[in-house]
C-alpha cells in the first residue's frame, strides 16, 4: 500500500533526538517557536543521582541530568500537555504493522530505540559505529517500495530507510532506554505556551533538586556523592574507580559518547561536554528576554558559569584517563561549584 506523507513544519535541532518530533508535533498545534534542545532541557536538566551499585559493573551511578526517555516522558507530559503509550513487540512485522496503523490513522509514532550503525544518512557512523539510542518521527511509508519516511531532529529533509534497514536499525536495546522494536504513539493536546511550560517545569524541577524526598537525588544527593569521592579511589580498584570517571564524562556530552581522546583519536570532539548547562542557560537566556524575566537572565548566567566547570571536569577526567597526569583530587572541589551553582539557579527559577 502506498500512503501519503503526512506534512509537518519540521525543526532541525540536533541531539535531541528523542524529542524533535515531539516538538514538531507540539509547533504543528500551537505555531510556537522552541529554543534548542527546549523540551530535552525542561526534562532532563538537573536531575542529579548518586546512587551505590556494588552488585553492578559499575559500582557508582553518578549523573548530572536524566536522559532516560521513558522518564523525561513521564515528568514533561502532562505539563507541556500530550498523552503517550509505549509500544514493545518481538517481532519486526508486528511492529511496522502497530507503525503503519498510527500513520493511517494520522499520528506520527516515534520509533526507537534505532542503532545509527544502519542509518545511511549519517555517512561518519554508517557500517562504522554501533550508537543504539537515536530516535526519529515516522510520517508516512509505502509498501510497493518497501520504506518509510521519517524526520530526524539533525536533518531538514524527509529521509527515506527501506524496511531492510529499519528491520536491522530497530533490532536494538539499550539499558533504561528502550528494548527491540520500540513505537511510541503520541497525541498531542497542548494548551498552553513555552513560557508557561518552562515555568511551571522549571518550578517543579527546583522543587525535586532543592528539597528531595530522598537521599540519593537531588542537593542532598550531590553532597553525598562530594563526601564519598575522595574515598572511591581508595576503596574501588582503579578499574572500578576509572568505569565511574569514564561514565560520568560519556554523559556530560551533548550526546552520550566518551570524548575522543579516550578513543584513541586527536581530532577535536563533535560535541560539547558541559552536562547540560550550556543548553539549559541558553533557554534561560533566550526566553528570559522575550518574556522580560530577570530571574531567568540571572540564572542563565549562574548556568554559564556551571558549563565552564564542567569542561574543565572532563579535561581533568579525561587528561588521567589517558594517562596524562592525575589532578582527580581537584574533583570535589570542582563539584561543589557545580552544586552551589544549581542550588542558586533552581532558587532563583523556583521563585
Amino acid at each position: 500500500m502506498c500512503k501519503e506523507i503526512i506534512k509537518l513544519k519540521h525543526h532541525v535541532d540536533d541531539y535531541e533526538c528523542m524529542w524533535n518530533g515531539i516538538e514538531d508535533l507540539y509547533i504543528q498545534d500551537t505555531g510556537e517557536n522552541l529554543p534548542p534542545s527546549f523540551f530535552f532541557s525542561l526534562s532532563s536538566f538537573g536531575s542529579f543521582c548518586y546512587m551505590k551499585t556494588p552488585k553492578s559493573d559499575l559500582k557508582r551511578t553518578v549523573a548530572i541530568g536524566d536522559g532516560r526517555t521513558k522518564q523525561m516522558y513521564e515528568f514533561l507530559s502532562p505539563i507541556a500537555g500530550f498523552e503517550y503509550k509505549h509500544y514493545e513487540y518481538k517481532t519486526f512485522e508486528q511492529a511496522i504493522k502497530k507503525a503503519k496503523a498510527e500513520i493511517d490513522a494520522g499520528y506520527p509514532p516515534v520509533l526507537g530505540a534505532l542503532d545509527m550503525y544502519y542509518l545511511p544518512y549519517f555517512s561518519k557512523l554508517y557500517h562504522r559505529e554501533h550508537i543504539p539510542f537515536h530516535y526519529v518521527l515516522m510520517v508516512g511509508y509505502d509498501d510497493n517500495v518497501q520504506c518509510i519516511y521519517i524526520l530526524d531532529c539533525g536533518r531538514k529533509e524527509v529521509q527515506t530507510l527501506t524496511y531492510e534497514e529499519l528491520h536491522h536499525a530497530w533490532n536494538c536495546s539499550y539499558p533504561g532506554l528502550s528494548k527491540p522494536n520500540t513505537i511510541c504513539a503520541v497525541r498531542m493536546k497542548a494548551t498552553k505556551n513555552k513560557y508557561q511550560i518552562a515555568k511551571e517545569a522549571l518550578a517543579k524541577k527546583s522543587e525535586l533538586f532543592l528539597n528531595s524526598p530522598v537521599s540519593f537525588l537531588g542537593r542532598k544527593g550531590f553532597q553525598k556523592f562530594i563526601h564519598e569521592l575522595p574515598k572511591l579511589k581508595s576503596e574501588l580498584t582503579k578499574d572500578d574507580y576509572d568505569k565511574i570517571l569514564a561514565n560520568m564524562v560519556t554523559f556530560f556530552g551533548t550526546v552520550p559518547t566518551v570524548p575522543n581522546a579516550l578513543k584513541g583519536s586527536k581530532e577535536l570532539d563533535e560535541v560539547s561536554f558541559c552536562g547540560g548547562f550550556d543548553k539549559m542557560s541558553r533557554i534561560l537566556n533566550d526566553t528570559g528576554r522575550e518574556y522580560e524575566n530577570e530571574a531567568w537572565l540571572e540564572a542563565s548566567c549562574r548556568f554559564e558559569e556551571g558549563a565552564i566547570i564542567i569542561s574543565k571536569i572532563t579535561n581533568i577526567i579525561v587528561t588521567y584517563l589517558t594517562g596524562e597526569n592525575d589532578k582527580t583530587d581537584e574533583l570535589p572541589g570542582m563539584f561543589t561549584e557545580v552544586m552551589d551553582i544549581l542550588t542558586d539557579g533552581f532558587v532563583l527559577l523556583g521563585r
